[in-house]
């Protein structure tokens, strides 16, 4: 398992932060009974917190004694420990080196998103009263679930500062996923025609639509709303690449071209990381068996293992949780060994504490979206991260495209879908500024922008609204659509087409060659964009103010 090599320099750990972390006799579990059967467990030992008639899936709270004896049961086709959600967060700062502030963005008079009612989704507001107590956010707040947790009340802000007429509303993430369903249907029921969330999943699989990104699939397909979620932070605590034997059934990270063939971090004491392994099988169906392991880089020792056995019926899903109690930095390294079977694609992600540092090498930042965000409705926003306006960048931490579906059958999935500011400046409940930064920051700040022009041209559904976004971002990166920005940046440029849509038709036929009779009810400030894009937006005639 170990390399022989020099351990590389490390990469900054950019959180994710998983914000349940309980340890207690009894755990939270996913019951994946048979088709046709229901949820009807043994109460002396489990206790059914959510159910999920349609897919079969029980979320439970079981004694760890019992956890085995649950899953044997004959109507219970696999029992699967929970993993806490993430939160898309990258840990507030003082100084950042690129300010993009919600206040700053460009709006046409007296467009301020009235009429529009958007939801976020995040882990909690327990400083609501506060905030709503300075002014920073107005007293009608919605709250339909407080949840734990602060970053729900900074999510609000950048909203409302963008689109300060929206009426707001907030539902905790909740512990589980059937909860997190839930809090989108609530949301819905409420009227709300924008969600937002920066939560992700982790035990969702990573090569097909789980529970979480069905349901939001059915729900952009059914009701007319604009769907919006962070990208996620992981570009640079991500792998995923085929599995390559070094020899003796270990796998090599590096594939071949390196001497250093495993994964390493730097963990020091009290610190805690997440590591979540999946692969390319069908979920609930695997029979391709491969584990994961955690060793101390300095001594070769064995410091956790993750070993469950998958023989047809098993989630292609290994993962651990590490604390180092320790009173020293520890050095850990991350190493996958194929059990039995068939040589499959792998996909890590690591979830660290701050500061945690997690090294560079042999991490793959392509195809780092995963869950509901890789839904082809949702918009799927990464972090800008620039000072330099001529050179935008993308946040060394954003994640990126394109995303790998396997089943029901393999597609190649164009996301990231738009980009929007990673670093805001945000108020705090106290009233000191400061940075909030990652894609939990550009996320909000796009829905905000939604709610403008959909307030503006309140005609249109969802669907036009989020082709509008798409169609009238600045473009970065590589010409046209790219798996880094997608088709651009959401900034106060975008919202500045919003302006006198039906005038200068003149200009706009002289910029663009088309007719003046056929620029009427185009877009007339963003005249740098494709012809094939402005003919697209001539046919979204947008009402005039």
């Amino acid at each position: 398992m170990l390399s022989s090599s020099s351990l590389p320099g490390p990469l900054e750990a950019y959180s994710g932060r998983i914000y349940k972390e309980v340890v207690e006799e009894n755990i939270t579990a996913y019951v994946y009974l048979f088709p046709g059967k229901d949820a009807e467990l043994p109460d002396s030992y489990t206790m059914v917190e959510e159910w999920d008639g349609t897919s079969s899936i029980a979320s439970v709270r079981v004694n760890t004694e019992s956890f085995e004896e649950l899953s044997s049961l004959t109507e219970v086709r696999s029992v699967q420990q929970d993993i806490p959600p993430v939160i898309r967060k990258v840990d507030r700062r003082e100084k950042a080196t690129f300010f993009s502030s919600s206040e700053e963005f460009w709006k046409p008079d007296g467009v301020t998103g009235n009429g529009i009612k958007i939801g976020i989704i995040s882990d909690g507001v327990e400083d609501i009263s506060e905030a709503t107590t300075s002014g920073i956010l107005p007293e009608d707040v919605h709250i339909l679930s407080p949840g734990k947790g602060d970053e729900g009340t900074v999510m609000l802000e950048i909203v409302h500062k963008t689109s300060p007429g929206a009426e707001l509303y907030f539902h905790s993430a909740g512990s589980n996923k059937l909860e997190f369903n839930r809090a989108v249907d609530a949301l819905i029921a409420e009227g709300c025609r924008i969600i937002c969330d920066d939560v992700g999943w982790p035990d969702e699989p990573f090569f097909e639509d789980g529970i979480v990104a069905s349901h939001i699939k059915e729900v952009i397909e059914s009701q007319d709303i604009l769907y919006v979620s962070a990208a996620g932070n992981d570009a640079g605590r991500h792998y995923q690449g085929m599995f390559f034997d070094n020899g003796s059934g270990w796998h090599d990270f590096s594939s071949g071209t390196s001497t250093f063939r495993n994964i390493c971090m730097d963990v020091p004491p009290g610190e805690k990381v997440t590591v979540v392994l999946q692969w390319n099988d069908p979920w609930n169906c695997s029979e391709n068996d491969y584990d994961l392991f955690l060793y101390d880089c300095c001594n070769g020792k064995e410091i956790d293992a993750s070993e469950k056995t998958q023989s047809g019926t098993g989630t292609p899903l290994e993962y651990l949780k590490y604390t180092n109690t320790g009173e020293a930095v520890k050095t850990l390294g991350i190493s996958v060994k194929k059990h039995s079977g068939e040589d499959r694609v792998l996909e890590v992600y690591i979830y660290p504490n701050s500061s945690v540092k997690v090294h560079p090498d042999n991490l793959v930042e392509e195809d780092s979206v995963f869950g509901h965000p890789a839904v082809p409705g949702v918009v799927c926003v990464g972090a800008v991260d620039s000072g330099d306006s001529e050179n935008q960048s993308i946040a060394p931490y954003s994640s990126r495209g394109p995303v790998s579906i396997y089943y029901p059958e393999y597609e190649l999935r164009n996301k990231i879908d738009l980009s929007g500011p990673g670093s805001v400046r945000v108020s705090g409940t106290n009233g000191a500024g400061s940075f909030f930064r990652g894609t939990s920051a550009s996320a909000p700040s796009v829905a905000g922008i939604g709610a403008l022009i959909w307030s503006m041209c309140p005609e249109k559904n969802g669907s036009d609204i989020r082709r509008i976004l798409c169609s009238s971002a600045e473009d970065l990166g590589e010409p046209g659509y790219d798996t880094i920005f997608g088709h651009g940046s959401v900034n106060s440029r975008t919202v500045h087409i919003l302006e006198n849509p039906y005038t200068d038709t003149g200009l706009l036929s002289e910029k663009s060659g088309v007719p003046p009779a056929e620029a009427k009810g185009m877009f007339t400030l963003k005249l740098s964009m494709p012809l094939e894009q402005i003919s697209y937006l001539a046919k979204l005639p947008c009402r005039g103010k």
